[in-house]
């Protein structure tokens, strides 16, 4: 009884969370239109950029050549020939820049370029067991001590060589060796009865400290500086020279630093391609000196080359590194990377008693070839700038000139050289690699992108219509959509209707509205659909100025109009606007009811308690009368 009096107590709160139930539907509903508006805001932002409608397409026609152009880059097609590639310079230090090994040391300190370790290496078939503590002559001696095996070491060549006594062929090292030694000391099997150090043995050990390394030149400071490109490097007493090697190679000298093991020397390499320099001072102690990379102590710079390439004919251009941009190219946007030249040949010598051109490296060419002279100083004696002279190539290295291709062919008629002219000089031509790099417009990404844009417009509007139209059931009975009621969707639907589909104030020309581009709406639907592709097609191929200020222009374009229109709805982050505070209200009007309710309840178990205590004492005074009348009833028996 009591709960069933509970039960009917509680109708008002039922009541309540059927209406709740309705708002977080609603909610719901306004989230997922929400969701929609967000994604039609991310369309009508990529629009409403000015440079998406400046992008391009680009495309190479060979793969040895790749680009890439920015927006805005002028379209067209660029011939491309590409006639040497950009190499990297080098400050390589002298050779043997460590000393040769000590043969009386232990081995621990006799100076190897790779620290040796103890343990057992094979000599045809012998296994011979070594300790750091051991001499490299009692080694040798070990070695010689072997059936049929002599060894010795020359102090003049710092190398170590092994024979067979017996002429066999001579098989050093095995899978179970525990010693380096046999590496240490630039021992490879040969396949004959004889085998020496490949190179020096004697050199630098990385791990060592600078000051303890094997320098040549002596011990080096235990700690100093210098500048790389203006850089600078520090060391201290425990620096190794690997650490050394290595704070050049992190640091923004962009230099590499290496060591050349075979040949003993030190290396800095520059990271960038380009006739560039590599700027070296020595700030205190002497690590540059004992390395010897200094000019002053016998390194050498090998120069970089810079690209030489020609753009649609034109005249030659030096470019340093290998990727072209428009600072040599001038146009602006482009870049250009090429991996192949071919048909470039920098001058070594010119002979003017037999004019003969001598080239630094094997110029590639075929009698008749026809090619140019290039140079930043002066034309050689005899020739002149932007004339095709034809090669008869006397060898891979050699040719001479002349003015015709039959004199070419038969070697006659040679070009007078009277001098070797000045500076680097190049002849270019033959078979040059080639590359025709062609610019357009991204018509595609333009076209989808729109009709991304028309697309979720329609399936916003498709969601609102869902959502707000009535339907009426087998019965006659009538349901209300979920946002049926509400103004503030109607107004959307309506807005986005008139912004999308309207004509753009301020604009000029032939394409005013979205139906210029072949779109259509329809007066009994909120849909836009694409009726004509063709005009779309021309109008973005041939009008794309107009179509970028139908979307792009200030305060009415489609894209900027219905981007500040999501922005009042939704903000620029979906934390603010009107569709955001509608969905608030209603969570609080649903937080609201949820306090009521829970007032409700508390009132309900307040009365229900009441109740229990009422039913509670009746059955007690009921119990107490019965008591009563039964003992009334014993006493009038």
């Amino acid at each position: 009884m009591v709960d069933q009096l509970s039960d009917v107590e509680r109708a008002p709160q039922k009541r309540l969370l059927i209406e709740k139930h309705n708002l977080q539907m609603r909610n719901n509903a306004l989230t997922d239109l929400q969701s929609n508006l967000s994604k039609l805001q991310d369309y009508a932002e990529v629009l409403a950029e000015t440079t998406f409608f400046d992008r391009r397409t680009v495309a190479s026609s060979a793969q040895h050549t790749t680009a890439t152009a920015a927006a805005g880059t002028a379209g067209g097609k660029y011939n491309f020939e590409i006639f040497q590639l950009a190499s990297t310079a080098k400050q390589t230090g002298v050779s043997d820049a460590g000393k040769s090994v000590t043969s009386s040391n232990s081995l621990a300190t006799t100076g190897f370029g790779i620290t040796i370790t103890e343990g057992t290496f094979t000599v045809a078939g012998n296994q011979v067991t070594i300790e750091t503590t051991d001499t490299l002559d009692s080694v040798v001696t070990t070695i010689n001590n072997l059936s049929n095996i002599s060894a010795s070491y020359n102090s003049s060549t710092d190398k170590i060589t092994i024979s067979t006594t017996d002429s066999s062929t001579l098989v050093l090292g095995s899978a179970n060796d525990t010693s380096n030694f046999l590496e240490a000391a630039h021992l490879v099997n040969n396949g004959t009865n004889s085998i020496s150090s490949s190179h020096k043995i004697g050199g630098i050990n990385l791990s060592d400290t600078v000051s303890s390394a094997n320098f040549t030149a002596g011990a080096a400071a235990s700690s100093g500086s210098f500048t790389v490109n203006g850089k600078t490097i520090s060391y201290t007493s425990t620096s190794t020279v690997s650490d050394v090697l290595t704070a050049i190679d992190n640091s923004e000298a962009n230099v590499s630093a290496s060591y050349d093991v075979v040949n003993d020397r030190f290396v800095l390499t520059n990271k960038n391609e380009g006739d560039t320099g590599i700027a070296l001072t020595e700030t205190s102690g002497d690590f540059l000196a004992k390395t010897k990379l200094l000019t002053s102590a016998g390194g050498s710079l090998a120069r970089g080359k810079n690209l030489i390439y020609r753009m649609n004919s034109g005249d030659f251009v030096l470019n340093q590194g290998n990727t072209i941009t428009s600072a040599t190219s001038g146009v602006a946007g482009l870049k250009v990377t090429a991996s192949e030249a071919a048909g470039g040949a920098q001058v070594s010598s010119i002979n003017t008693s037999s004019n003969t051109v001598t080239t630094s490296t094997l110029h590639g060419y075929s009698t008749g070839d026809p090619v140019e002279v290039y140079t930043q100083g002066t034309v050689p004696g005899g020739l002149s700038g932007s004339t095709t002279y034809y090669v008869k190539a006397t060898s891979s290295t050699s040719f001479t000139l002349h003015t015709t291709t039959s004199d070419a062919s038969n070697g006659t008629n040679a070009v007078s050289l009277t001098s070797s002219g000045s500076g680097d000089v190049y002849f270019l031509g033959g078979t040059s690699i080639k590359a025709a790099v062609t610019v357009g417009q991204d018509t595609d990404k333009i076209k989808t992108s729109i009709q991304e844009f028309v697309d979720q417009y329609n399936k916003t509007q498709s969601l609102i219509t869902t959502q707000t139209r009535s339907s009426t059931d087998a019965n006659g009975k009538v349901a209300k959509g979920l946002l049926a009621n509400d103004v503030l969707v109607a107004d959307i639907s309506r807005n986005l209707r008139s912004k999308t589909t309207g004509d753009v104030t301020g604009i000029t020309g032939d394409i005013k509205r979205l139906e210029s581009l072949g779109y259509k709406t329809s007066g009994y639907s909120n849909q836009v659909t694409l009726e004509d592709s063709d005009t779309l097609d021309e109008s973005v191929r041939d009008k794309i100025g107009e179509v970028k200020n139908l979307f792009t222009t200030a305060t009415y374009g489609l894209g900027v109009l219905l981007n500040s229109y999501m922005e009042e709805l939704i903000g620029d982050q979906n934390d603010k606007g009107d569709l955001v505070d509608r969905k608030k209200t209603l969570t609080e009007q649903s937080g609201d009811i949820d306090d009521k309710v829970k007032e409700m309840e508390r009132r309900v178990q307040s009365n229900r308690d009441l109740l229990v205590r009422s039913f509670v004492a009746m059955e007690q005074a009921q119990a107490k009368i019965n008591q009563q009348m039964s003992f009334l009833m014993q006493r009038f028996k």
